[in-house]
């Protein structure tokens, strides 16, 4: 009885391959049979002779776009073979929600920078911004009609040196120990202190180095901007410990964390209400009518004890009354009444003590 056998199996998959790295190889630009066999060489594939490899390419030709270049072949003594880019891209074409992703994913990475750490990846980019370019559907409508807005005032990213950038990412990725010079604000004199990058996050546009001092075991937030000088350091081992970003995010740390999450009591006027409604504040959001007050709500939320919270209720304190808890309540009065200090006198009055996290 007879059968593909395992050899022309083998056969066949080797064929394949090399016709596969073909077109990659013209992808890349047009070349003759003898740089293809080079090219094929490079990949460690088995090795064809010249007849071979013409075969294929005849086999091929007024496929995927390849073709015998008939002006660069008469300008040579050897065939030069090439691919219409356009025919063959068409190989490599995604779905279009895939493309969007890609496109909204590029627009995100803008914002982070810097961009050059993202050279590899430039040309899907550009293929899925390519495509939707040029169709009619609804992921390419939703890239035209959709925008996203940030929730508060974001910044405007900093100007990092590009060596600055590059070598606090390889440190944080590889955790290694650095010497860093840093400065607490323009101008200032660097501290220089050797610390291991644990990770690094971005708040906003702008990009923090998680580290730990090798010193005193310290964990600090530098951003990248602060930071003048990294030199990596073998004359002592990295300090990791029992550092986890998961761990170290789900605790707050970098949200500039006060305590822990507390059970938020509040009136809210309708157009706080009408903020939170849809979008909650935090966990087990209740909001319920107070009688005699029409416009106003009584609000009941778990809320993280965070900066962040606390920006956005001062943000609307005109139109929120906290009631609970005390100490909560307290310290949020107390930040009001210092703000308000500050129309009153002739100097900013800086408070000696923080009046959350003191």
């Amino acid at each position: 009885m007879s059968g593909t056998t395992t050899s022309q199996r083998n056969d066949k998959k080797t064929v394949v391959l090399r016709c596969i790295y073909m077109l990659l190889a013209l992808y890349e630009r047009p070349r003759t049979v003898a740089e293809l066999i080079d090219y094929f060489a490079e990949k460690e594939l088995e090795v064809v002779d010249k007849r071979t490899v013409q075969r294929d390419l005849k086999a091929l030709e007024g496929h995927f776009g390849l073709y015998r270049d008939e002006q660069r072949s008469s300008q040579s003594r050897a065939d030069v073979w090439a691919l219409d880019t356009v025919d063959f891209e068409r190989l490599l074409e995604m779905d279009d929600a895939v493309a969007l992703a890609l496109v909204i994913a590029e627009q995100q990475l803008k914002s982070l920078g810097p961009t050059h750490l993202f050279a590899p990846v430039q040309t899907l980019f550009a293929r899925a911004s390519h495509q939707l370019a040029n169709r009619d559907t609804p992921a390419s409508r939703w890239l035209q009609r959709v925008r996203v807005s940030s929730a508060s005032h974001r910044l405007l990213g900093p100007n990092i040196r590009a060596d600055i950038s590059d070598n606090l990412q390889q440190a944080a990725l590889q955790q290694a120990a650095v010497k860093l010079h840093y400065h607490r604000h323009q101008g200032d004199h660097a501290e220089v202190f050797t610390a291991t990058v644990l990770g690094m996050f971005y708040r906003g546009a702008v990009a923090y180095a998680i580290v730990r001092q090798h010193h005193d075991q310290r964990l600090r937030q530098l951003p990248f901007s602060r930071i003048s000088q990294v030199d990596f350091i073998i004359s002592e081992d990295p300090q990791v410990g029992n550092f986890d970003l998961d761990h170290y995010t789900k605790s707050g740390a970098l949200a500039f964390r006060y305590g822990e999450p507390f059970r938020l009591k509040a009136v809210i006027f309708n157009s706080v209400r009408r903020e939170i409604e849809d979008a909650p504040l935090g966990e087990q959001q209740l909001i319920s009518e107070i009688a005699g007050q029409p416009y106003n709500r009584l609000l009941e939320v778990t809320v993280p004890y965070t900066l962040n919270l606390i920006q956005w209720l001062m943000a609307r304190s005109p139109y929120i009354k906290i009631l609970a808890p005390e100490d909560f309540r307290q310290r949020f009065r107390e930040e009001l009444k210092r703000a308000l200090a500050n129309f009153d006198d002739d100097q900013l009055q800086v408070p000696v003590q923080r009046t959350f996290g003191g």
